[in-house]
């Protein structure tokens, strides 16, 4: 079972160790591109390599070297090049390099001068004050690294739930070839939706339960089996991630889906509701003494203490017992709802794609309109658009979308947020736009009260009508921003400005309790893919499920209207 997102993983490690080691910018940017490459792809590369024509060499960026090494990672599961480079190299280093603010050269100025070989060798030095005694550092840098150190921490080895979903589609695939097996289903935090899992947890109701535990332990890609019952068992992927399996009778499925998916406190709280209808709830079923009542459905599981079934992304004991209890859930929005993509680059700025491939994208979606949020100048790595060149993109995309029937384009752009709070094109250009999402790229280390006054004082900004992945952080990597989110909430209720909900997986920002927020100020929300590519545009069902997570119908999110309709709303920031 090695996946895309294996092979891309592999290839990115190698680029990292191959800059640490100083080796060629060209060779460094290889192993990259083909890393973004082959995790955009839909099909997996075992079945591209095992078709007879095997084209893998023909996947852009990737030659004939690549696709030898590939090939490597298919057969073997691991690279020969990965395992030299380490040899001389501390595995503990690609760690070291997530540190926000460490480069590779930084990381092997810290490996060569100081012998840091992981994180808790670095997390020594800086708290011994030897970093900032290094060319280039100073006490800011070393500060700054022990607040992202902390941050890493917090993380707890949790993987992003879209990596994740790759092997469960792999798990049940290989599962559903067992004859005997009723039903497969995960519960614990993925069937949350939570932006991180820790670890996976399948249900299962099979006629041979040793049956279940074999084929469950005989998974390819399987690196250790923890644990071998007869209807529990616990492996561990070679990508590092616990995968729990159980066998349970069909008629407490139900009964253990709701006790394994939680979370705890809701669990608890549903128990607490059992206990005054004089029942027990456990993972085998609803019992009045020792009759079990319920157990075969959740459906019945919360019937039997009164309840409606309540959505899993809302078991979180924040409030849905009582509202459901009150028959008040709300109707969360589906992806079936969503109209349009309001934040896409394309080749004009740094997108991999032209205008004409992500509208054909957006047609296939069934979408009424997007809006192309192409950088703006202050985003020099990128080629940004100054006010020239962003009027003369506008003028193409009139006349693109003057040709166009059935689906609109929105003359937008993601305009950089300065320090003080500015805009990087003038008010005169922006008045132009039909769409404007401002965004903070750089300068992000500011205290909590003057990033805060920053983004507030570009929400005040007449022509902003979104405030884009308005925390900055990126899961698993890069801690959100210091900002007082409740004040950024209160300044869009003022002033009827969006805020975005960034669908991208490794962003999803704002997140779920930011959205209950802005839903109690009756401030709307963009679900927005942010996507740099056609790829990226399937990213829309990411954001989608962090809306659900907090409590967002479609009447919250702006991209749910018509196109009519979103004009209008354009147009009526007061």
């Amino acid at each position: 079972m090695v996946e895309n997102i294996d092979v891309a993983r592999i290839f990115e490690e190698v680029a990292d160790l191959l800059e640490i080691k100083g080796e060629s910018y060209f060779r460094v940017r290889a192993y990259r591109n083909a890393s973004r490459v082959i995790r955009d792809l839909s099909t997996p590369l075992s079945h591209i390599a095992s078709d007879p024509e095997d084209k893998i060499e023909s996947l852009p960026g990737i030659g004939k070297d690549l696709a030898s090494k590939i090939r490597e990672i298919l057969d073997a599961g691991s690279l020969s090049l990965r395992k030299e480079l380490l040899s001389n190299i501390p595995e503990g280093l690609l760690e070291v390099m997530k540190v926000a603010g460490l480069g590779p050269r930084r990381t092997h100025a810290l490996f060569l001068e100081l012998g840091v070989r992981d994180l808790d060798s670095l997390s020594e030095v800086a708290h011994d004050g030897k970093v900032r005694e290094l060319k280039g550092f100073g006490p800011k840098v070393e500060q700054n690294i022990l607040e992202s150190i902390s941050a890493l921490a917090s993380y707890g080895g949790r993987v992003l739930r879209a990596d994740a979903e790759v092997y469960v589609k792999t798990m049940i695939k290989h599962m559903l070839g067992l004859k005997g097996l009723q039903e497969i289903e995960v519960a614990g935090s993925y069937r949350r939706l939570k932006e991180t899992v820790g670890d996976l947890d399948f249900l299962t109701v099979c006629d041979d339960a040793e049956a279940a535990m074999e084929r469950f332990v005989s998974l390819t890609g399987v690196s250790r089996v923890i644990a071998r019952g007869s209807t529990k068992s616990s492996v561990t992927l070679s990508s590092g991630l616990q995968v729990d399996m159980r066998v349970v009778e069909k008629d407490s499925f139900g009964a253990a889906l709701q006790y394994f998916t939680g979370s705890q406190s809701h669990s608890i709280a549903v128990r607490r509701l059992a206990q005054k209808k004089g029942l027990k709830i456990n993972e085998y079923g609803v019992f009045r003494g020792n009759k079990r009542i319920a157990g075969k459905t959740e459906e019945e599981v919360y019937a039997a203490v009164g309840l409606p079934w309540i959505p899993p992304e809302l078991r979180e004991n924040r409030g849905e017992i009582s509202m459901a209890l009150e028959g008040r859930l709300p109707q969360l929005v589906e992806v079936s709802e969503i109209r349009g993509d309001m934040h896409l680059h394309t080749d004009t700025t740094d997108g991999r794609d032209s205008l004409e491939d992500m509208i054909a994208v957006a047609r296939r979606k069934g979408y009424l309109y997007i809006a192309v949020t192409n950088h703006s100048k202050r985003v020099t790595m990128v080629g940004g658009l100054d006010d020239e060149r962003l009027l003369a993109h506008w003028r193409d995309i009139k006349r693109i979308d003057e040709k166009l029937s059935g689906i609109h384009i929105l003359r937008s752009v993601e305009v950089d947020i300065l320090g003080d709070g500015s805009l990087d094109i003038s008010d005169e250009v922006l008045e132009q736009a039909d769409y404007v999402v401002a965004s903070v790229h750089y300068n992000t280390r500011m205290s909590r009260s003057r990033m805060t006054r920053r983004i507030v004082r570009a929400i005040e900004h007449p022509q902003v009508r979104a405030i884009g992945h308005p925390t900055g952080r990126i899961l698993n990597k890069r801690p959100p921003y210091q900002v007082d989110m409740e004040r950024v909430v209160a300044a869009a209720a003022r002033t009827g400005t969006f805020l975005e909900l960034n669908a991208a997986p490794d962003r999803l920002d704002i997140d779920d309790r930011v959205c209950r927020a802005a839903r109690r100020h009756g401030v709307k929300v963009s679900i927005a893919t942010d996507a740099h590519g056609m790829a990226g545009m399937d990213f829309m069902r990411y954001g989608v499920n962090q809306a659900r997570r907090g409590w967002l119908e479609k009447e919250d999110v702006i991209n749910t209207l018509t196109y009519r309709s979103l004009k209008k709303f354009l147009r009526d920031k007061s």
